[in-house]
């Protein structure tokens, strides 16, 4: 435990001299922040969406704001977590924007190539290929709040309370979003777990 509080500490101390830095101009340190979190964006983004140009559009715009903004920010809050506000605030306008066109369905595998070992047999392999697409379409299915808190949580492996924060509500409704998520996910996802 104290190790992850050092952990966590050395990371606040490694992201306010890079912030230091950026305000006073410091193109490296933009260059090291992109580096940083530009992984974690892609993430939020492509779970969003479920397609790369997109996803890589929104990365694009999110660095692009966090260098416009940079002197807005204040130590108040994490700066990872004000990172990936703006790039889910951006999703959800990039969402409300384009929800006419069609959003792209993606083999999930792009994340998670695991079904293409040759070790797993080929039957199981195409039962994962088609639970990833099944987990694709149903995550079409829900709001966009749900599916987000869900992305975040499963795909980035981010706490209720950093979601919490990077969305500005409560930790009770990021709880009640994401259990309403889940649920709706294994309805429509029980014959996987009947069959699997």
């Amino acid at each position: 435990m104290k190790n992850l509080q050092e952990k966590t500490d050395a990371n606040i101390d490694r992201d306010n001299e890079l912030i230091r830095l950026l305000k006073e101009g410091n193109r490296q340190a933009f260059t090291e922040i992109i580096r940083l979190y530009q992984k974690g964006v892609f993430k939020v983004a492509y779970g969003f969406f479920r397609d790369r140009d997109d996803a890589m559009e929104i990365v694009q715009e999110t660095f692009m704001r966090v260098y416009e903004k940079i002197d807005r920010f204040g130590n108040h809050s994490s700066f990872k977590n004000w990172v990936y506000r703006i790039a889910t605030n951006l999703c959800i306008d990039y969402y409300r924007k384009f929800k006419s066109k069609k959003i792209h369905s993606q083999d999930i595998s792009e994340l998670d190539d695991m079904h293409s070992s040759d070790t797993v047999p080929p039957e199981e392999r195409l039962d994962r290929q088609n639970f990833k697409k099944n987990l694709e379409e149903s995550l079409q299915t829900l709001s966009k709040r749900q599916k987000m808190i869900f992305v975040m949580k499963h795909f980035n492996a981010l706490k209720y309370k950093e979601i919490s924060g990077i969305l500005n509500i409560s930790v009770g409704t990021v709880k009640s979003l994401h259990h309403r998520a889940a649920r709706a996910l294994k309805k429509k996802l029980a014959y996987y777990e009947v069959t699997s």
